[in-house]
């Protein structure tokens, strides 16, 4: 009797054979497989293997990637944390002055705190009357990095050694516009004994006259800045830069 597969067409018996055929790319990658494909059958083949895998590979690393730089690009820390010592600040015309800095610019309220809780005892050094940590604690963890005092405040023993020149937070363009102005202050910067200007005249600022009651005489100073984008902003809203 004959066999049957040999009673069906021989195309289709062509195609029974060639099904039969084992497959030699199985133990290939489909790497490997997809280099031998013809120009024809590549795009198909590398869509349905590769396409999906490469996208989410791709989206991936862009999530590491913006992770990684906003962790090492990105100012850190506390935006602007401003501490009233020795100064006649009053909580109301604190207030304005921190309202008027939100208004200048869209700025995150969160990073911005104003304490007016400090003073100088008669031992020349910083008291707190509220607050719950002291002044040198709170500069030290940058919850606090810009001073705003009397002259004999900025000088005292509790604050000389933590200023910055002004020039390692400011712009060039600032510090010529507040030398024009006639607004800065020179002293020691508490190291070697170097002369610096280490300190603003706030008596030079308009945004500050304008709000009743602020203490003419009060200096500005840095102390252990890391978010110099807030720091220079402030400035700026205060010498109308």
């Amino acid at each position: 009797m004959q066999d049957k597969d040999d009673m069906l067409p021989k195309n289709v018996q062509q195609d029974i054979s060639e099904l039969a055929k084992p497959d030699v790319t199985e133990h290939e990658s489909a790497w490997a497989t997809y280099r031998k494909l013809p120009k024809s059958h590549k795009w198909p083949y590398f869509y349905h293997h590769f396409f999906w895998p490469i996208i989410v590979a791709v989206v991936v690393l862009a999530a590491i990637v913006a992770f990684v730089v906003n962790m090492v690009v990105s100012p850190k820390g506390q935006g602007l944390g401003v501490a009233f010592v020795g100064v006649q600040e009053s909580d109301r015309s604190m207030d304005k002055l921190e309202d008027g800095f939100l208004k200048y610019r869209a700025l995150d309220e969160k990073k911005i705190t104003f304490e007016n809780d400090f003073y100088i005892d008669s031992s020349n050094k910083e008291s707190a009357s509220m607050s719950q940590n002291s002044l040198e604690t709170q500069m030290s963890g940058d919850t606090i990095n810009t001073v705003i005092g009397s002259d004999s405040a900025l000088r005292s023993q509790d604050l000389l050694g933590y200023l910055e020149p002004l020039d390692s937070v400011l712009t060039s363009y600032q510090m010529g516009k507040l030398r024009e102005r006639g607004a800065l202050v020179e002293m020691s910067d508490g190291e070697n004994g170097a002369t610096k200007a280490m300190a603003i005249d706030l008596g030079k600022s308009a945004e500050w006259s304008r709000i009743k009651g602020q203490d003419q005489h009060a200096r500005l100073a840095f102390v252990n800045v890391q978010n110099k984008d807030y720091a220079r902003l402030f400035v700026d809203y205060l010498f109308g830069m």
